[in-house]
């Protein structure tokens, strides 16, 4: 039978209890159509796993039993990866950061450009689903960490903020780029992912300001959401865990 995962930011191990909140204790309700006595795995968003009995279930509130930690179903990887992408219409991002969660990037920031074609006020707006989508993600995946999803901004901005942050900052181009070198192998990395329509001189400019290298793919040209996936999976082999 397979154990179904839910998060739960109440969780006392001493206690050996934990609650679900309205979200989680529907989706186990009306959803799963669990009922109590049934076993289920717990996870915190911070990188633990509990196992664990449910012992009564409401629309809103659930309360789980016999709390113990065990080992997260997929670790994390020793490369702690920072994505920051910029916003493409529709539902293309929602696969943006799907994917991110599930290639284990650890933080994911979304940013806007020149030539992006959503304004920062109509981003904000979305963040409560890209929340949810990522921890959707986490509990499909194994992952028992949350991908954090931060607050948007400007690329410019962002560029000028980081330049003297991580092991290394690769700044993805459809021009004027290099190859991206394996010769050292960072503990934190950020990655910088571009719109549809490319960069515009000034942000090419700005990443160079910044001192992020400016990486191609060749002669190969790659829609957004698929530049965004290859070069994470590429960054975690490299890297990371994925051999």
């Amino acid at each position: 039978m397979t154990i179904r995962r839910f998060f739960s930011d109440s969780i006392d191990l001493a206690a050996k209890r934990a609650t679900l909140g309205p979200e989680e204790a529907h989706h186990a309700r009306d959803v799963l159509r669990l009922k109590t006595g049934d076993d289920l795995s717990l996870f915190d968003g911070e990188g633990r796993e509990f196992s664990g009995t449910l012992q009564s279930l409401t629309k809103t509130f659930g309360e789980v039993v016999d709390v113990s930690e065990i080992e997260p179903s997929a670790p994390e990887s020793p490369l702690a990866i920072t994505q920051a992408s910029v916003v493409i219409p529709g539902d293309k991002y929602d696969l943006v950061v799907q994917k991110a969660v599930e290639l284990g990037v650890m933080n994911f920031v979304p940013v806007t450009s020149i030539r992006c074609e959503i304004k920062l006020k109509d981003i904000d707006k979305k963040l409560a689903r890209w929340r949810r989508i990522a921890l959707d993600a986490a509990k499909q995946c194994g992952r028992a960490r949350l991908m954090e999803i931060g607050q948007p901004q400007d690329v410019r901005a962002f560029l000028k903020d980081n330049a003297g942050n991580f092991g290394r900052r690769v700044f993805f181009s459809e021009r004027e780029g290099g190859k991206l070198s394996f010769d050292s192998r960072p503990e934190t990395l950020l990655f910088v992912i571009g719109p549809k329509g490319g960069w515009d001189d000034s942000e090419l400019a700005a990443a160079r300001d910044s001192n992020f290298e400016i990486v191609t793919f060749g002669g190969r040209i790659m829609r957004a959401e698929t530049a965004s996936i290859a070069l994470t999976a590429i960054l975690q082999h490299q890297f990371g865990d994925i051999n």
